[in-house]
């Protein structure tokens, strides 16, 4: 499967997951990748690029994974985009609000290679984007 023309952006606070994310993503066929720290900087990306892939952790002020996806799901231009939510956050209640808000899938850290790559060949089948 051939990730390599898929546009990623990784929204990940923590220097040292944002990296090991973004290796994973290499390692799994992503070539095209930009990461930023916080919703904000994303979208400020997002701005400037557009991206078929996103994968973000919840906490990252001052603007947060989940309003960041609900930035997304709520912009027709943007709403084909496919959204993985990569968090410690794993309560049942956080689960189902970001389910409610449009997330294509949730990954609990720490994680795997193969967990990743998982999820997001998932999501982006589901939007159509892969076959």
């Amino acid at each position: 499967m051939n990730l390599g023309h898929i546009s990623l952006l990784i929204v990940e606070d923590v220097v040292a997951m944002r990296t090991r994310i973004k290796d994973i993503c290499r390692e799994i066929g992503f070539a095209q990748i930009t990461t930023v720290a916080n919703g904000q900087e994303a979208k400020i990306a997002m701005d400037v690029d557009d991206y078929q892939l996103i994968l973000a952790d919840w906490y990252t002020e001052p603007l947060s994974g989940l309003e960041l996806l609900r930035i997304v799901r709520s912009d027709p231009s943007r709403n084909k985009c496919a959204f993985v939510m990569v968090t410690a956050e794993n309560t049942r209640e956080k689960v189902i609000e970001a389910i409610k808000a449009g997330v294509d899938d949730y990954l609990v850290k720490p994680l795997t290679a193969a967990q990743l790559q998982s999820k997001v060949v998932s999501a982006l089948v589901k939007r159509g984007i892969l076959r």
